[in-house]
Formats: structure tokens, C-alpha cells, sequence
């Protein structure tokens, strides 16, 4: 790709501050769906300005990726890390309403449970995995594997007396869906911000990138908050061909049009201009995914299809995970041909808010397991497992107490953290009380109260990524409220 020269970067950089209300307008309107073009295929305007700005501080020169596994509709926290000490499980067994019927899938059986060493947990209570999770119970003990018990989204510390007495601010509309997972991925509990905290990361650190033909944050989940910057976009992506084909159902004279139509982007009124910039950024978006793609390393015999056991209605979900985590590789693999330092990664598996039975949760955090496992061995191969952290998130937790059938929207949840750098083999933070009338529930049904906020789990993650002490609060605006802005999960940078 020809950069422009400065006379050229001024003139479009008038003609896009003119855009700019516009665009954000039409971000806050449509929830961003639809933009990731405009900002994600190749080189932003605004992007250069921030590289101007930044070009005093220290930017990394090393690589490293961040990959967030989100589990759509509320992960059940309760059939996830689960007390194996008696005492507790007799207590999580009442909680649950006191049923040991498989059929339910509310309540594990004591002796199914994969054991877990937790040097930090030293007041006697023990925990343990569900079956389905083995592959990652392997990594944990291997220390590549870090748990993160009863994590949420809060708007300041909060005890359960505070919660009661309504005399602090709590996050707007508590379990609702769309409102906790956007919360989530903003970093930041109000209607008001409009980018998430990968995207103000990619702010800071997008200019380590030697190339922004293809966005450093790339989603297999379609649009998302989460990687919404002020100058970069999620790019989404699919599992089979990376960039969407632009050719696929075009001839070559209707291409060759296209192509004649879009070749000087200076002809034209400022709309036009504009729209032949972004066809052509992505024209060449698409071409250098795909050679890149292509040239390089094959992960097949690392996802290597369906357990046969898997519930037949899972088997899709399945698939789909593993292809999506196969793309992450290959991405990764190409970081080089790709231009990046930095990369950023979003992909999801919904079906967890399970209202009427836990019966398929167990394969659901199969298909977490399998294929962080899978991954982990890919990062592997590549030899930079150090390089790259994935962890899970989710909308929130889920109640104790059964519904009869299934569980409800909780509050807090726990998350998994792996990579070759992580801390792995114990839990960071506090595994909550399972009595329902304890300091950690605050509703009847069992809603746990977080006893560690998204705000200091991200801010680890992007202390780790590269983001200055200074610039945290950039990132994350309201880590100044919370006590622990490091977890302790990731080594000192």
C-alpha cells in the first residue's frame, strides 16, 4: 500500500474530522454494528494523529496477545468451581436445594469432582472442576492455568449491608443481559462511554504495529464493545477464509468495474472519496489475510473434531469453536506477515443462560476447555505460549438455589486465565461463601456479591499487555476505586 504524503494526510484529516460526528452518531445509534470497515480495514486517519502523539512514549517491541473467550448468557458459577471438602459441599448441596439427582444437573456429585491444589486457600475449604473441564484441570496443574473466583462488574467496592441499604451506587439494571455483558466489555458501568477497554488499549499501543492494513483487533464474534477504540475497530472475521470474500459470487469483469470505479479515491464528492477509501482498504485487507493466512503453519492435528460422547445438540457449537480458536492460531501465526506487535482477540459460545436445566452445561465448559486447551498447544508450537493470555468472561454468575430445573441471573462468577506466563495453580482472590444467608449472597435466590471487580481483572490483564501504571486509568477509569489493581496473576512487567 502507497501511504500518502503530509499535503495528503492534512487534506484527509480535515476531511475526516468533518466526518467524525457523523460516524459517532451513526456508533451510538447502531451499537457500532456495521462500522468495523470504516475503522478496522487498514490504515485510520485517526490512527496516524495517535501515533504522532504517542511517538514520544515507549512502545513495546516485543509480541503479545490478549484472547477473550466470552460465555454468552450468564456461566453458572455453581457448576463450575465447586467445594470438595464435605463441610462446604454439604452447604453448596443445601444451597442448591439439596437434590443429588443427575437428571436436575443442579448439583455435582462430590465424588466426580477433579480435585484442585489451592495453596491460597488455607482456611480448610477445598474445590475441584466439574469432569468435562480435564483438559484445563491438566493445565492448571501444570501451572499454565489461574482461577479467579467470583469476579463481576461493580461500580465501587460493595458489601452485603451496603447492597441492602441501597447506600451506594451499584452498576445500572443488575442482571439484566445486554446491559452486564456491554458493562463487561466497556470496563465501565454507565450508558455514557462508548469504546471498551481492548479498544482504549489498542489506542495506546496500535502504533507498535508496523502495519494497520488489518485492525489488531480481530473478532470471531462479529461486532462487539469490548474492541471499540477512538482509533481502532474490531475487525470481524471468519473461521474459514479469515476476511470476508468480496469476489466470491462476482465475475471478473464486474470485479475489474469495481476495482476501475474505486482506483483514485481523490475523484468525487468527500462521500465518495470516502467510500472508495474504505473499499479499497478493504480490498487490500482481504488480500493480505489471505496470503498471509497461506503461508502459514497447519493446526489441524490439534483440533481434531468432535468427542463422540458430546451431546448430539452441542455438536454445531462444538465445531464452530474449534474452527473460530483454529482461525486465532493461524492469525497469531501470521502476526509477522500481518505487521503486528499487539493483538487482540474476541470469540464467544453462547447457550449459558440456562433458566430451565444445567443438563448441557457440562459439555458447554467441554467446549471451553477443549479448545483453550487446543489453543494453548498451538501457542505452543508457535513457541510463544509466554506471548499470549486467554481468559474467559461472561454477563454475570448465576444463583445458588435452583429454580426447580435450572439457575438464574446472578451477580459474581469465576474466570480462568492461561497462557505460558501466567501464574497458574491457584486461585487469585477469594472463593465466596455458599450460604445464602452469608455475606456473599444478596438476593433470596443466592446472587453472589463480587468480591473482585472486572475493573482490577482487566487492569492485570493490561498492566501484563503493556500499558503503563500511569496509563491504567486510561483503560480502566475506575480503578482508582478498587484496592487490588493488580491481581497478581501475571508476572511483574
Amino acid at each position: 500500500m502507497n501511504l500518502p504524503g503530509n499535503k495528503d494526510i492534512q487534506r484527509l484529516l480535515d476531511e475526516e474530522k468533518s466526518l467524525r460526528s457523523r460516524r459517532q452518531f451513526l456508533m451510538s445509534a447502531a451499537g457500532v454494528a456495521g462500522m468495523g470497515a470504516l475503522g478496522s480495514f487498514g490504515f485510520s486517519l485517526n490512527s496516524l494523529a495517535a501515533a504522532a502523539t504517542l511517538s514520544g512514549s515507549a512502545l513495546p517491541t516485543d509480541y503479545k496477545a490478549l484472547v477473550c473467550f466470552f460465555m454468552f448468557g450468564g456461566n453458572d458459577n455453581g457448576n463450575t468451581l465447586i467445594p470438595s471438602d464435605q463441610t462446604t459441599y454439604n452447604s453448596y448441596v443445601m444451597g442448591r436445594e439439596g437434590s443429588l439427582t443427575r437428571p436436575l444437573g443442579i448439583t455435582r456429585l462430590r465424588e466426580e469432582l477433579l480435585p484442585l491444589v489451592t495453596p491460597s486457600m488455607t482456611d480448610g475449604r477445598q474445590v475441584g472442576l466439574p469432569p468435562e473441564m480435564s483438559r484445563l484441570k491438566a493445565l492448571y496443574d501444570q501451572g499454565k492455568v489461574a482461577i479467579l473466583p467470583n469476579v463481576g462488574v461493580l461500580a465501587h467496592p460493595t458489601t452485603r449491608t451496603q447492597y441492602q441499604s441501597k447506600t451506594i451506587e451499584l452498576p445500572p439494571q443488575l442482571f439484566s443481559h445486554s446491559d452486564q455483558q456491554r458493562f463487561w466489555q466497556l470496563g465501565v458501568p454507565n450508558y455514557t462511554t462508548l469504546t471498551g477497554w481492548a479498544g482504549r488499549m489498542g489506542d495506546l499501543l496500535a502504533a507498535a504495529n508496523t502495519s494497520a492494513a488489518v485492525s489488531m483487533c480481530v473478532s470471531l464474534n462479529g461486532n462487539n464493545a469490548w474492541q471499540v477504540g477512538n482509533s481502532v475497530l474490531p475487525y470481524p472475521i471468519n473461521s474459514e477464509t479469515g476476511a470476508a470474500e468480496f469476489w466470491s459470487f462476482w465475475n471478473s469483469t464486474r470485479r475489474n468495474a469495481m476495482n476501475a470505479l474505486n482506483a483514485d479515491p481523490r475523484t468525487g464528492n468527500m462521500l465518495e472519496r470516502q467510500a472508495s477509501r474504505v473499499y479499497n482498504r478493504a480490498v487490500s485487507a482481504q488480500d493480505l489475510m489471505r496470503t498471509s493466512l497461506a503461508a502459514g503453519m497447519n493446526f489441524d492435528d490439534l483440533f481434531t473434531g468432535v468427542p463422540g460422547d458430546i451431546d448430539p445438540g452441542l455438536v454445531e457449537d462444538y465445531m464452530e469453536v474449534q474452527e473460530n480458536f483454529k482461525m486465532i492460531a493461524r492469525m497469531v501465526d501470521s502476526r509477522d506477515r500481518l505487521g503486528h506487535k499487539r493483538q487482540i482477540y474476541f470469540v464467544g459460545l453462547g447457550g449459558f443462560d440456562d433458566h430451565d436445566s444445567l443438563a448441557d452445561h457440562g459439555d458447554r465448559l467441554r467446549i471451553v476447555s477443549d479448545h483453550m486447551a487446543a489453543f494453548y498447544a498451538a501457542t505452543v508450537r508457535m513457541g510463544i505460549q509466554d506471548k499470549v493470555v486467554t481468559f474467559t468472561a461472561s454477563d454475570f454468575g448465576r444463583t445458588l438455589k435452583s429454580n426447580g430445573s435450572g439457575s438464574d441471573h446472578g451477580w459474581g462468577s469465576h474466570h480462568f486465565a492461561m497462557g505460558g506466563s501466567v501464574l497458574g495453580g491457584d486461585l487469585y482472590g477469594s472463593f465466596p461463601s455458599l450460604d445464602i444467608a452469608g455475606p456473599n449472597s444478596v438476593e433470596a435466590q443466592g446472587q453472589l456479591l463480587p468480591s473482585t471487580s472486572v475493573d482490577e481483572y482487566a487492569a492485570t490483564l493490561a498492566k501484563w499487555y503493556g500499558v503503563s501504571s500511569s496509563d491504567i486509568p486510561l483503560v480502566i477509569p475506575n480503578i482508582g476505586r478498587f484496592a487490588r489493581p493488580d491481581l497478581g496473576f501475571l508476572p511483574p512487567v
